[in-house]
């Protein structure tokens, strides 16, 4: 006989299970599972010739299956709602990766009060999309990546001994940890004289120590962004914010005391900007860092910082 199996587990202790070891639970339902729908969604803009140009995509699978349930599965599946990672594996065999968040619990209990039905569906990990051709990292983003040899101030750049056609970076005014600048692209020519940036989206890499810059037309980035600060408003809470590339999506994750990633959540940039929190787990090193996004293309993670709880 082939039953459906679900699995389940979360990337950290939830209420009174202890996961951190590698703990999963488990389910095995003699069920069938409903044929999968599908959903599709389409957003999309008219540019200035009134052409529709598409700015996001998804698409989802969505199964769903019924069955009756006593209390202790109720809860079960109720509970399951909340965790990190499911995992279900059909009769047929096929291994489901349940996206985050993406299965739905709702019980309705019957007159005589021990037994309930209860509907339960559940989204495969979906496929999103934006106007990238496929997945990259910095060509994903850039309209092409030039090459400088250093970031210095202006009165500094001789000291970068450049040979003709090198670029540079020379800066007048830098901001937040030396990531951030207000400057002015360089050419050497005989001498150091002001160069147009070729597109505005551009990205430069710096020989120096291999790090890359986007110009986003009036300030200098580090490429894919930054953690600007990391402040502690409460005993257990630590405050992020940060910079990362416009349009795009962020991940944060942190390691304590050399362990492994946990992921603290998903945030747009605009909500980075503002500031998110996540509670600590007590004493310890916290390296975090950011791995950023737009649909399904991936920039690569930023530099990590450090936070000590002691």
């Amino acid at each position: 006989m082939n039953l459906l199996k679900l699995e389940w587990w979360n990337d950290h202790d939830l209420g009174d299970v202890l996961y951190q070891d590698g703990f999963k639970n488990k389910i095995f339902l003699n069920i069938e599972v409903e044929k999968p729908e599908y959903n599709t969604v389409i957003e999309s803009d008219l540019n200035g010739d009134a052409v529709e140009i598409a700015k996001f995509r998804k698409w989802e699978k969505v199964y769903k299956f019924e069955c009756w349930m006593t209390e202790d599965l109720v809860d079960a599946f109720s509970f399951m709602q909340i965790h990190d990672n499911i995992e279900v594996t059909l009769q047929s065999g096929d291994v489901i990766q349940v996206a985050k968040h993406g299965l739905r619990f709702e019980p309705s209990w019957e007159e005589i009060g021990c037994v309930a039905k209860g509907v339960v569906s559940f989204t495969e990990n979906y496929v999103v999309a934006g106007n990238c051709d496929e997945n990259k990292d910095l060509g994903c983003y850039c309209d092409e990546t030039e090459t400088i040899i250093g970031i210095r101030p202006v009165a500094d750049l001789s000291s970068l001994g450049p040979n003709p056609g090198d670029y540079a970076l020379g800066y007048t005014v830098e901001n937040i940890a030396d990531k951030k600048y207000t400057g002015v692209l360089y050419q050497y020519n005989g001498g150091w004289t002001t160069a147009a940036v070729p597109d505005q989206y551009t990205c430069f890499t710096n020989d120096e120590d291999s790090t890359v810059w986007f110009w986003d037309g009036q300030f200098w980035h580090l490429f894919p962004g930054y953690i600007i600060t990391l402040t502690e408003p409460s005993g257990t809470e630590i405050m992020v914010t940060a910079w990362i590339l416009p349009g795009t999506f962020g991940k944060i994750y942190y390691s304590k005391n050399g362990g492994g990633s946990v992921l603290v959540g998903t945030y747009t940039g605009d909500e980075l900007s503002s500031g998110v929190t996540f509670t600590h787990t007590g004493v310890g090193t916290y390296d975090l860092w950011i791995t950023v996004y737009n649909h399904s293309c991936a920039y690569l993670n930023t530099e990590e910082e450090q936070i000590i709880i002691s």
